[in-house]
């Protein structure tokens, strides 16, 4: 249960006592309780008209009656449910749904005409949802909804988050407005504070609990603010809302505030808030109540120091009080200065200002605003906030927390009651004539009464009815009024403690005490004399008594003592005299006792009125001892020699010693004769005769000696030994030194007392003993240091331990006082060595006389590098000081991965591996070499690593040898007679055993396998992976069991040992086959040799011509392969030279990015020159700021979602509404609406929920396919605004790389200026596919002055002068934005030779060579530049500008063939009318023909080389738009997520049509537009030959997200065969992209509205929004009466006045004539 959750509670309960007065005759009534087992509860409200109580918990309802017995209960939950997910919950849909407990939220009486009808009750299950119920029964559900929508979402799903409700009635209709804190989980975008209908409106199609067309505070990042409510109340027709956020607008620290609204403001026009301050850093709101003091209300506020900036409270707590009258004018002066001052006063400070990132400003409309408008309106700027906080001083301050608080009146004051969560209870009473004074504390929790809340967990189970007052439990006066309580006094003549409404005389004087008035004292008497009276006496004892109450005239006083008569009193104002009794009325006592009697004043109407002890005592007492005796208050003496204290003068042995009262000497206790200390040293050494000195004062009166006996009470004497507990030197010289203890090093060495050593005492001990003496670099080993002298705490050595000058850390728990220290060493850069030092606290430092020494031990070589998973290899590890530290050990961990994956639609996969490690140690361990046995591993194991371990020294065996100790499976022999196991197989003597088996030789090798056959070795001779053989004796070997015949039994490593079963000798030596058979085998084999042979020897002259001919044509395409690979290799090379450069500027800002503003003009308005964006609002002055003024009330219509989803319908409806106009609408619209990028998105995802509804009805497969409708643009630039910083931060960076890889590869070859066809691109219609003689490496060296260190830059001998130039520039500007260099045609190319020779080059001059109607452009090959020319680049003159240059390079259309100078036509490298030549043949066969044709196609191999250059750019712009490495964009997410909503909406279960949907609104729709166009995102310029490349990349982009098989064949495109192999590849990218998304945690509704806020912040400034609005206006004049009457049409439309407020722009910005 919420820590919040008691604090309600408590709340609740206490409300009882004061709604419920308790009757007199119910004083002593006990509690009454109700035990709810099983339920937490959360809320209690109680139904003033009938007293009910109903009681919200966790999964119940309890109605209880007003005696708390139960009425009814229902069940609220638990039900299957996530916060992730939305209702109705689907567990296939939603498959981390699990049963979950139903926390009450919201508990509310709903009553029409004050008559209550039903109960209000909302949980955090299903969003949080609401449902009515029954009063008489509430387990009736009277209203629910079994398929909520997002606006009936009211409560936190989240138990630990506030809400809180009040319900309101205005204009006979019943609102509910709500205060909710932010949540993580579940659906964003539920605004703090809204207004909800509690029962459906039909004419608005609203269900009941629906904010829908009602008012809400609308927050741009909720997670920023993060409100917690804690009260929400209304009074005087206004709503108040307590709670805690965080100051955005201030230092970011959490406040409590204090906002309100009108009860009536559907839109929350009048909202405004306030901070209070509560004066010593209470800044957190714990709970609230509105009440009453000095009959003004007043709101007092639970506060609570909150932790640094969290908004987590404190245990410190405080009751700050606020009056509502001082509440409501800090409002409404922030309202004000909001509405007339733009929200600053006479200083021009801000005081007041437009809260929650809305988009608004306050504004300095006329001064009686307010007063029109005191709930706001459409043209009043809202949320506002105050800069100002009421402020506050705590009347009350307590530890623990306080968590909740209410309010009561008592006889005119204000009572106060809080609880904390400790579940005490505290009365706080404000007087008429003080401050606040705390009345009571008490527990809720004592023994006799049963809890409330139950001090272990504070989980409330039980509601019980307390008594707001207890005074009767009070008998006395003091404990009524010390118990503080405001309730009750001191009912004087009545004796009992009371109410003051109990007490029969109250009105009168001093007859009730309240222990709060100005005389809070009991009656009591101020002096008595005499106080102390002899038993013999009798005498006037006389008092003074304050506060005597008045009485009448027929009563009086009385005294009485103890249980004597009473006598009557003499009354002189406040002083009473009363005679003694007589000493014979006296009662006895034993004798030396006073006797204490009780006085009693009592009026006549015998009741007790004062209680005081009066004493009377005997003639003797005996007192105790000397000093007591004489000290005493009693008039008592001394005898010294009799030690007797008595009340007579005399003693029977003289020496007498007087009472210190009486004037007779000696006298006092300075005269007792005493003994009172030593005088001489207290420490006594055992064994030792040693004399003490006491000190006293009046022994003279004692004659005799005085004889000493110890005594532990008299004189402390302390008897040592040095030798107990000193058993070493160093804890012999830690005794302190007055004991006087030494170490003796004598034949017995110990710590004596220094008189009883003889033989000469040490001053110093023994240095200490280190071991190891030897560590690692890497340090991590104990080292134990023994010695003594080595503190006498840990603390002494903690910091003092050195070795070699490096920190040592000693261990606490292997720690010994003074002789043995373990500490554990740190690491070491360098190989060092030196002595171990110990500091003892301050003393001197001790150094031991080893040396110890750091050493980097050091692997050579480890054999072997294999062996079998059954372990025992023995590894041969070789290197130097291996001895180091102090052990050596070999570990192999093993990963056996057990995964299990579960995976839903909104979650990723998740993996769970078990791992185990396992280690072997080393022997025979010297400083070069040690033996190590690889461990035993388990067959179904994944060996993750195989290391060397020393100590803390970790080597992998990968770095040694560069090769990892490799694990093959277990060797496995099988059985000799494998057909019939057991049975003994027959062997020949002088023959070997054959064993077979498999993977014998991976792991091992011969050396280590051992045979034997019984009692005899049989020598293994060979071992291969499947055989081994081995040589048995000569004559058969005994067996080692019972059997009589040797069993064969082959050991590998110590740990595999193989019984391969008995073996019997076979000693018959004549061959089975006879020899004329022998013979004839053989001949008959050599026969058929024969005769195979001639068959192949003929079979392979047949083949061999037809195999010449195979390897002719296999030559020819290797020879083609390798041409191209090569080619491709030495293009990539030289391309990954170029990008190397390129990277180094592409870090900082080697990247032109376009800035926010450029780019979004050229997506949002694409090849559109003088674009709204740059333009001005063109207007003359007379008629600026009406215009101005017209278009801001244009703005204000556009943001009313009704107006403009009829203004866009309507526009779209229109036959001469072109599709061109759509889009130009839609970036107008984006344009107005950037700085309320949420209101815009919530737009466009209702005019696509219209525009998917027209398609699902048709072809749904179709929808967003074109953009063709206003939503569809608009969803364009949503994607290109939303998607901005990913493309600088993320995908930018690949995609400019990829750009810069296909100009350089382009501009290595030709290009014909004419055609735009190249030597090197991917798409096969801009292919050159002729062969042009070009020189690639001609270098020209640019200068631009005199003084200036030439540029060499590559060009080609083929290229134009303005292709030159281009170069040229790309060289000298590389880096640097296009739009920043100048333009290549204002500049000439000079060709300087010497110091005279300067020659212009041109395009085109006198020396251009024409051929018939052919004209070629000049190239520096016509001008024979040779390689290593200087040229310079020299600004163009005047007279020269449109005579040499008729053609500029570099745009993206290139000279179009039909284009006619003067009758010729221009070529540069090809003329395009003319078919490529074919070359001549000395023969015309058809197959040489056929070849010819041929020859062009050759040419494709050209694309290939091109392809398998930029692959791997290619693959890294698809990989950073694709990847799964990060978090895909939020905006992605979002809308993904909205299509999946929409398509479950709609029914379609089709995923295919969901893929084309999503591939519509992000790939086709967003990345194809910039793979296509770099220059929308970077300030670079795109020929017509990188163009097409790009275009080729962009169709396979398209390509790999289609769901359709990519399937190619003969006919197939070229672009389309060469990425066919691909495709497949980025086809899984995309779909892996989608899944990720698809199966992602949902939710993200909230984190996007944060985002679009931001998003609205950050470019709105960027955007010309009033030349948007003028353009838009355009579009409403030429449309207008069609829009005039779409509105009026529209019920909705007709209240809001929309077509009179578009009206009334008309008038404004065009002075058009309307009907107003």
């Amino acid at each position: 249960m919420p820590a919040a959750a008691p604090l309600l509670l408590l709340l609740a309960i206490l409300w009882w006592p004061l709604v419920l007065p308790l009757a007199p005759g119910h004083l002593q009534s006990p509690p009454t309780f109700i035990t709810l087992n099983g339920s937490r509860l959360n809320h209690l409200l109680l139904d003033t008209h009938s007293g009910h109580v109903y009681v919200g918990a966790v999964n119940v309802l309890y109605h209880l009656s007003p005696d708390l017995q139960l009425l009814s209960w229902g069940k609220t939950g638990p039900k299957l449910d996530s916060p992730d997910c939305l209702p109705p919950i689907d567990p296939t849909d939603c498959t981390q749904a699990e049963t979950t407990d139903n926390t009450n939220k919201l508990l509310l009486l709903e009553e029409v005409k004050e008559k209550p009808v039903s109960l209000i009750v909302c949980g955090t299950v299903l969003q949080g949802i609401c449902e009515k119920r029954s009063l008489e029964n509430v387990s009736q559900v009277l209203y629910k909804t079994d398929n909520p929508v997002d606006t009936q979402y009211v409560a936190a799903n989240d138990p630990r988050v506030s809400t809180v409700g009040v319900v309101v009635e205005q204009k006979d209709v019943m609102l509910m407005l709500v205060g909710r804190g932010y949540t993580s989980k579940g659906p964003g975008g539920i605004p703090p504070i809204t207004m909800r209908r509690l029962t459906p409106v039909a004419r608005h199609s609203a269900p009941a609990f629906s904010h829908e067309e009602l008012g809400k505070l609308v927050v741009g990042s909720y997670s920023e603010y993060n409100n917690h409510f804690v009260k929400a109340f209304p009074h005087n027709h206004y709503v108040y809302f307590v709670f805690s956020r965080r100051d955005v607008w201030g230092k970011r620290e959490y406040r409590t505030y204090v906002s309100r609204l009108c009860a009536g403001d559907p839109n929350f026009y009048s909202y405004v808030e306030v901070p209070l301050f509560c004066g010593g850093g209470y800044n957190l709101a714990q709970a609230a109540v509105l009440g009453y003091h000095r009959d003004q209300p007043t709101l007092f506020v639970a506060m609570a120091m909150g932790q640094a900036s969290t908004p987590t409270p404190t245990d410190r707590s405080a009751l700050c009080v606020y009056k509502v009258e001082e509440l409501d004018k800090a409002l409404h002066g922030a309202q004000l200065l909001c509405y007339t001052q733009e929200g600053k006063d006479a200083n021009n400070m801000e005081k007041a200002y437009i809260e929650y990132e809305v988009s608004s400003n306050c504004l300095k409309l006329p001064q009686d605003s307010l007063i029109k408008y005191p709930c706001g309106g459409e043209h009043t700027p809202s949320p506002i906030a105050s800069a100002i906080a009421l402020e506050a001083t705590p009347t009350f301050t307590w530890n623990p927390l306080i968590t909740a608080v209410t309010t009561a009146t008592e006889v005119g004051h204000t009572i106060v009651l809080l609880g904390d969560k400790n579940g005490r209870l505290h009365k706080i009473v404000f007087t008429l004539f003080a401050h606040a004074k705390v009345a009571s504390s008490c527990v809720l929790s004592v023994s006799n009464v049963r809890m409330v809340l139950r001090a272990s967990d504070l989980c409330v189970f039980q509601v019980t009815k307390l008594h707001i007052a207890q005074c009767e439990k009070h008998l006395d006066c003091h404990s009524c009024l010390s118990n503080r309580d405001p309730y009750c006094g001191w009912c004087l003549l009545e004796g009992r403690c009371t109410r003051k409404m109990d007490c029969t005389r109250h009105a009168q004087p001093h007859h009730w005490i309240w222990s709060y008035s100005r005389e809070r004292q009991c009656v009591s008497i101020e002096s008595l004399q005499p106080s102390i009276l002899s038993r013999e006496e009798q005498t006037q004892v006389s008092f003074t008594v304050l506060q005597l109450p008045v009485l009448s005239k027929d009563e009086s006083l009385s005294c009485a003592f103890g249980s004597l008569a009473a006598q009557p009193a003499v009354v002189m104002e406040n002083r009473i005299t009363c005679q003694s009794p007589a000493p014979e009325q006296l009662p006895p006592s034993p004798p030396g006792n006073g006797e204490p009697l009780d006085l009693y004043m009592a009026p006549c109407i015998d009741r007790s009125l004062i209680t005081y002890i009066f004493t009377f005592i005997l003639s003797y007492v005996i007192c105790c001892r000397c000093m007591a005796c004489v000290s005493s208050m009693w008039p008592c003496h001394w005898c010294v020699k009799d030690e007797l204290c008595t009340h007579d003068k005399s003693c029977p042995r003289q020496h007498i010693i007087y009472n210190s009262r009486v004037s007779s000497m000696p006298r006092g206790p300075d005269s007792c004769p005493c003994v009172w200390a030593l005088q001489s040293f207290p420490l006594v050494p055992v064994g030792f005769d040693t004399e003490l000195s006491l000190q006293g004062k009046n022994l003279d009166i004692f004659e005799v000696m005085l004889i000493c006996r110890l005594s532990s009470h008299l004189i402390h004497l302390q008897l040592y030994d040095c030798s107990v507990g000193q058993s070493d030197c160093s804890q012999c010289r830690a005794v302190a030194a007055n004991y006087g203890c030494v170490w003796c090093a004598d034949e017995t060495p110990g710590c004596v007392y220094n008189q009883s050593c003889t033989s000469g005492t040490t001053d110093t001990c023994p240095a200490p003993v280190v071991e190891p003496l030897t560590g690692p670099l890497e340090g991590g080993i104990l080292l134990t240091i023994q010695g003594s002298n080595l503190g006498q705490s840990f603390q002494d050595i903690q910091a003092g331990v050195t070795v070699a000058g490096v920190t040592c850390t000693p261990l606490p728990e292997a720690y010994r006082i003074s002789t043995s220290i373990v500490c554990e060493l740190q690491a070491c850069a360098n190989v060092i060595a030196g002595p171990v030092v110990v500091t003892v606290g301050g003393s001197e430092k001790g150094e031991s006389q080893q040396t110890f020494s750091y050493q980097n031990p050091q692997l050579s070589r480890i054999v072997p590098e294999k062996g079998p998973l059954a372990g025992g290899t023995m590894l041969t590890v070789h290197g130097s000081q291996l001895l180091t530290g102090q052990r050596t050990e070999q570990r192999m961990p093993i990963e056996n991965c057990s995964p299990e994956r579960k995976c839903s639609r909104r979650c990723s996969s998740a993996v769970v591996s078990f791992c185990l490690q396992i280690q072997e140690l080393c022997t025979n361990v010297t400083s070069e070499r040690m033996i190590c046995k690889s461990p035993l591993v388990e067959p179904k194991s994944r060996i993750v690593r195989v290391w060397f371990e020393m100590d803390n020294v970790h080597i992998d065996f990968p770095s040694i040898k560069n090769k990892t100790f490799t694990y093959h499976p277990n060797p496995d022999l099988f059985q000799l007679n494998s057909e019939s196991r057991g049975t003994p197989i027959r062997f020949k003597p002088g023959g070997v055993l054959a064993v077979e088996g498999k993977g014998l030789t991976l792991a091992m090798r011969k050396e280590e396998v051992v045979a034997r056959l019984g009692d005899k070795e049989c020598d293994v001779k060979t071992l291969d992976n499947t055989h081994l053989y081995c040589e048995p004796p000569e004559e058969q070997p005994l067996a080692l069991d019972d059997s009589d015949l040797p069993t064969l039994k082959v050991s590998l490593y110590p740990v595999l040992a193989f019984d391969l079963g008995p073996v019997e000798y076979d000693n018959d030596s004549h061959s089975s086959v006879p020899l004329a058979a022998q013979i004839g085998l053989a001949a008959g084999a050599a026969v058929v040799v024969l005769i195979v042979l001639v068959i192949i020897l003929m079979y392979r002259r047949k083949s061999k011509q037809a195999l010449r001919d195979y390897k002719k044509v296999l030559v020819q395409l290797e020879t083609l392969e390798i041409n191209v690979g090569d080619q491709c290799r030495k293009e990539f090379t030289d391309l990954m030279t170029e990008m190397m450069d390129l990277s180094s500027d592409v870090g900082g800002p080697g990247i032109p990015f376009l800035d926010y503003r450029t780019y979004a003009e050229r997506v949002f308005f694409p090849g559109q020159k003088g674009a709204p964006l740059s333009q001005n609002l063109d207007l003359p002055d007379s008629r600026r700021q009406t215009v101005e003024q017209g278009l801001g009330q244009l703005n204000n219509l556009l943001n009313n979602r009704l107006f403009l989803i009829r203004f866009i319908h309507t526009l779209e409806a229109q036959q001469s509404f072109s599709q061109r106009d759509r889009g130009y609408v839609a970036s107008l619209l984006t344009m107005a609406l950037h700085d309320k990028l949420e209101y815009f998105t919530d737009v466009m995802k209702t005019l696509l929920g219209d525009l998917m509804e027209q398609y699902v009805a048709k072809n749904p497969k179709l929808m967003l396919r074109r953009t063709e409708t206003v939503v569809e643009k608009m969803l364009t630039n949503w994607m290109s605004i939303c998607l901005y910083s990913f493309l600088k931060e993320v995908a930018g960076e690949p995609l400019y790389k990829l750009y810069r890889a296909i100009k350089y590869q382009v501009d290595k070859g030709p290009v014909d200026v004419v055609t735009g066809k190249a030597k090197r691109t991917l798409n096969d219609s801009h292919l050159l596919r002729e062969d042009i003689d070009y020189c690639s490496t001609l270098t020209v060296l640019v200068k631009s002055g005199v003084e200036v260190q030439p540029c060499p830059v590559k060009v080609l001998d083929s290229d134009t002068i303005t292709q030159v130039k281009d170069k040229i520039l790309d060289q000298i500007y590389k880096g640097a934005p296009y739009s920043q260099r100048p333009a290549a045609d204002s500049l000439d190319l000079e060709w300087r030779s010497g110091q005279a020779g300067h020659l212009t080059l041109s395009d085109d001059d006198v020396t251009a060579i024409v051929q018939g109607r052919w004209k070629r452009i000049n190239t520096l090959q016509h001008y024979k530049v040779p390689d290593g020319a200087t040229v310079a680049l020299i600004p163009r003159s005047q007279s020269s500008l449109g005579v040499n240059q008729f053609y500029q390079t570099g745009e993206k259309t290139p000279m179009l063939e039909g284009e006619e100078e003067e009758g010729l036509r221009l070529w540069h490298l090809v003329k395009p009318s003319e078919d490529p030549e074919i070359p001549k043949h000395r023969k015309s066969s058809m197959r040489e023909r056929e070849r010819a044709k041929a020859i062009p196609e050759i040419y494709l191999t050209r694309l290939l080389s091109m392809k398998g250059t930029l692959q791997k750019f290619v693959d890294d712009v698809f990989v950073a738009i694709l990847s799964r490495k990060r978090p895909p964009p939020i905006a992605v997410r979002f809308f993904f997520d909205f299509l999946d909503d929409m398509a479950e909406k709609h029914g379609i279960d089709d995923p295919e049509t969901v893929h084309i949907w999503k591939t519509n609104s992000l790939p086709l729709r967003f990345w194809v537009n910039i793979l296509k166009n770099p220059q929308f995102v970077f300030d670079v310029q795109v020929t017509d030959s990188v163009d097409a490349v790009l275009s080729v990349i962009a169709q396979t982009f398209i390509d790999s997200c289609t769901t359709s098989e990519h399937k190619v064949g003969r006919d197939s495109p070229v672009n389309k065969l060469l990425y066919a192999r691909e495709i497949p590849r980025y086809k899984q990218l995309v779909e892996r992209y989608y899944s990720d998304i698809h199966n992602a945690v949902s939710g993200c509704y909230q984190e996007m509205n944060s985002t679009l806020t931001e998003l609205s912040g950050s470019f709105a400034s960027e955007m010309n929004s009033l030349v948007a609005l003028h353009e838009l206006y355009k579009y409403i004049n030429k449309y207008y009466d069609q829009i005039i009457m779409s509105l009026e049409e529209d019920a909705a439309g007709q209240k809001m006045q929309l077509a009179y407020r578009l009206q009334q722009v008309a008038a404004l910005v065009e002075n058009k004539v309307t009907d107003l």
